[in-house]
């Protein structure tokens, strides 16, 4: 079973319309989905202090799925979304989890996929590429390893060396910090940049 997972950034439109499809959030606003995601609190109160504009597109969004009774994955079902469906959080083998998408990733295993490809997931914005990046190349580095074929489209940031292949395209050389005492190999004193003692 393949599973095509779509994120809102640059490339999402580059998604089949066809298969089994699953969109982050909004994006269903923009495209039919088979599977919304919305793994947010609607009654907390970030959320209460959203813009006008954000809250307008909750209402539309909740709208679309309760009309075109499209499945919602959420944090919990809600009573007013009867489409919406509870996160088995209790079978995800570890707790960790920094986006949507890493979520998305996991349960598309779990659910039985051989194949998952993403599409507009680019993890390159800062908070992104700081804190959610690895997350989702852990739960990749996860599935790969119990057999799913994930494909990666571009444009995206994940799985990527930050200049190529260490060693073979580039090698970072630490600054020098401590250097080896002569006759005593297991002892090391700091140094400065010009490799003087920076005490004693």
């Amino acid at each position: 079973m393949k599973i095509i997972l779509i994120g809102r950034a640059e490339g999402w439109w580059n998604a089949p319309s066809e298969g089994e499809t699953w969109g982050i959030y909004t994006l269903c606003l923009k495209r039919p989905v088979s599977m919304v995601w919305h793994m947010h609190r609607f009654e907390t109160e970030e959320y209460k202090n959203e813009p006008a504009n954000n809250k307008q597109s909750e209402e539309w969004l909740v709208n679309y799925v309760n009309e075109d009774k499209v499945p919602m994955m959420c944090l919990k079902k809600h009573d007013n979304i009867p489409t919406s469906m509870e996160f088995p959080l209790d079978e995800m083998p570890l707790k960790y989890a920094e986006s949507s998408i890493g979520y998305m990733i996991w349960y598309a295993y779990h659910i039985g996929a051989t194949e998952i490809e993403l599409f507009g997931i680019n993890m390159a914005m800062t908070d992104e590429y700081r804190v959610q990046l690895k997350n989702v190349e852990y739960w990749i580095g996860y599935v790969r390893g119990k057999g799913v074929e994930v494909t990666i489209n571009e444009p995206t940031a994940i799985c990527k060396g930050r200049k190529g292949l260490y060693g073979y395209d580039y090698v970072d050389y630490p600054k020098p910090e401590y250097v080896h005492i002569q006759g005593e190999p297991a002892m090391l004193i700091p140094v400065d940049k010009n490799l003087k003692p920076l005490y004693g």
